[in-house]
């Protein structure tokens, strides 16, 4: 399933992945409150992708 930060806001997952998170803050229409959002829906798993750099402050 995809879904926006901004959709899964309230639910949770076993699992999530976020794909080029730093994307995420770069667009025009970003607030990093939608990274967090996305970065605590799982219950379990949590998997970033990134061709780039992981974000600032996020340890790896």
């Amino acid at each position: 399933m995809v879904i926006s930060p901004r959709g899964s806001k309230g639910l949770e997952f076993d699992g999530v992945t976020i794909l080029e998170p730093q994307l995420m803050l770069d667009s025009a229409s970003a607030r990093v409150g939608d990274l967090y959002v996305a970065m605590t829906r799982p219950t379990q798993r949590l998997r970033l992708i990134t061709t780039g750099q992981i974000p600032e402050g996020i340890e790896g």
